[in-house]
Formats: structure tokens, sequence, C-alpha cells
């Protein structure tokens, strides 16, 4: 023990030149310390979205939970959709329409045909036949496309246009 203490006192400058350095080696050190932790800090806070009081494991937890909370709400809309799906089917999906004249003594094309049918082709015709005296409504089934009744010329052009989606070309005829 004597020893160091009889080196100390022999080479005190040493002692202080080699301390000057460690305490500079140390305030480099910590410097760069600094810089790294702020760095550090400011990911922290982006990761964060800057909420107080809560620690990163809180912040990843809570983000866990909202998305288990949309693959459920997820899961949810699907179901829905293949519902939504399954009844869009049998709605009616394709129509088609012929207006023309039934008699000779009535002007204007008031009588028609009107085919509506879903996606399987299933569906009805109705037609109205205008005239002075009287107006007739009636309708015929259609099943696959394909009526059970004889149908009049105007009756398959109405349903050759639901079939062929074309409703927004159908034409008069005089």
């Amino acid at each position: 023990m004597n020893y160091i203490v009889d080196i100390i006192k022999e080479n005190p400058e040493i002692i202080i030149f080699y301390s000057l350095v460690m305490s500079l080696l140390s305030l480099i050190i910590l410097c760069i310390q600094g810089g790294r932790l702020s760095r550090l800090r400011k990911k922290y806070e982006i990761l964060s979205n800057n909420v107080e009081g809560k620690n990163i494991e809180e912040i990843i937890h809570g983000y866990y939970d909202k998305i288990n909370n949309l693959n459920e709400r997820m899961h949810e809309i699907d179901i829905l959709v293949e519902k939504i799906q399954e009844k869009l089917l049998y709605s009616i999906q394709k129509v088609g329409m012929v207006q023309y004249n039934a008699f000779d003594d009535v002007g204007g094309s008031l009588s028609f045909s009107i085919a509506m049918l879903d996606e399987q082709n299933n569906g009805f015709i109705l037609t109205s036949i205008y005239g002075r005296s009287n107006h007739a409504v009636y309708g015929k089934p259609i099943k696959n496309g394909k009526a059970s009744q004889t149908l009049s010329v105007e009756e398959l052009q109405a349903l050759d246009r639901a079939k062929n989606k074309s409703l927004d070309v159908y034409v008069k005829m005089a």
C-alpha cells in the first residue's frame, strides 16, 4: 500500500494528466450517449404517438387488441357479404321491355310487355294490353328462361332482352 502512495507522491503530474484524459473521454462518451438517447426518445415518441403515461408495451398491446377487433369485424362483414350475395341471386337483375300498339285504332304505343328475371333466369313477364274500350294486365311465370305458357312475339322480345340485359336499348314498336 505504501508503494502506491509513494508513486502518487512522486508523480502527481502524470496522475493529474491521466485523470484529465479519462475525464475528457468520459465527457465525450457521455455526449455520444446523450445524442443516442435523444434519437431513441424521438423514435419512442413517434412509435407511441406521444401518448403520455403509457409504456411501449401497453401501447403495443392496445394495437394488438385493435387488430383483433378488426379481424373479428372483418369476419362478420364477410359473413354478411356472403348472405347478401345469396339473396342477390334471387333478386330481379335482368329486365327487358317492349312497347307496342296492340290495336290499330289506339296510338302512342300504350301496350307493353316487361320481363323481370333473377340471375338464374327465373321470374315473370308482365303484359299490359291497352285498347280504347278495355285494358288487360296479366303475368306469365318464367323458369330457367322458359315460359310454361305460349308467349306472344312482344313477350318473347322482352324475355330475350332481359336475358341479354339489354333494357337500355329497348325499341318501341309501332
